[in-house]
């Protein structure tokens, strides 16, 4: 009898131990994560991947029994392999109803993309009708980009209109806006400032482009995708509650400010809700 007492306390105690220490939960192996480089979010030099997001993955490890494995590869491949469920992670992200149907998300951040363009190319955007009206103008996207429905909106029109050029990457949209003053593009004001930082052959581009908000591009939640298909079900679990638990602090904005001009981060990013 006494024995069998001492069997119960001991359970109980095992369980109040797992209720009250979750350090004890794990994830059950390294967590796959696809990335492409993004401004000062994603950087990758060689073998060494740092930036925003991986810093914030980093602060993750260090508090969980969690591991990351990155390696890199284009957007467009990056965003395939997400949805494929063949990626745990899809990082540096925006919201939409599309990606909500193959992962669970978790909020970093709000953005908001804006039309950019050289300062030289005439008057401030105004409105979607105001970029269509301009017929010289051509605009450039990157390849598996989307902010969500008014974003795809103003591509289905300027390529009805045969003015939509789409590139591989944020640095040869750069680069084709360098070449051609009548070339304009669609993304978030730091990711854009990010590339002209890091990338050496952006430099003269500083100070010399244009921010112009539409109604057309509103705040949008960005942050991290967790995998419904490519992890399993109590890595998924835990995973999120990690992650929920460290972006509800300030540790993500105060990457973003730290290393952003103010005027840009003014334009283009703001807590999100849930911080």
């Amino acid at each position: 009898m006494h024995d069998i007492r001492l069997y119960f306390r001991v359970l109980i105690l095992l369980i109040a131990l797992a209720i009250t220490y979750p350090v004890f939960a794990e994830c059950s192996r390294t967590v796959q994560v696809p990335v492409s480089v993004t401004g000062l979010s994603v950087i990758v030099k060689g073998n060494r991947y740092t930036g925003i997001t991986p810093d914030f993955l980093s602060l993750l490890e260090a508090k969980s029994n969690c591991r990351f494995a990155y390696y890199q590869v284009p957007k467009n491949r990056q965003e395939f392999l997400f949805e494929s469920g063949k990626a745990d992670l899809l990082i540096t992200t925006v919201k939409t109803d599309k990606r909500d149907k193959v992962g669970y998300f978790v909020p970093l951040i709000q953005i908001r993309a804006t039309v950019i363009s050289m300062q030289s190319a005439g008057s401030p955007i105004l409105s979607l009708s105001d970029l269509l009206s301009r017929e010289q103008l051509r605009l450039v996207a990157v390849r598996g980009f989307d902010y969500g429905v008014g974003y795809q909106e103003i591509l289905k029109e300027m390529a009805k209109r045969k003015r939509l050029i789409i590139e591989p990457d944020a640095v040869s949209v750069a680069r084709s806006m360098q070449k051609n003053g009548n070339y304009v593009t669609i993304m978030t004001p730091t990711l854009f400032s990010g590339f002209v930082r890091t990338e050496k052959i952006l430099h003269d581009l500083e100070g010399k482009v244009r921010y112009d908000k539409l109604d057309e591009l509103p705040w949008t939640d960005s942050g991290i995708y967790i995998s419904k298909s490519a992890l399993p079900p109590n890595d998924q679990i835990y995973l999120k509650a990690q992650m929920d638990k460290l972006a509800a602090t300030d540790v993500v904005w105060k990457s973003y400010v730290n290393v952003y001009p103010s005027d840009v981060v003014k334009l283009g990013l703001r807590r999100h809700s849930g911080a």
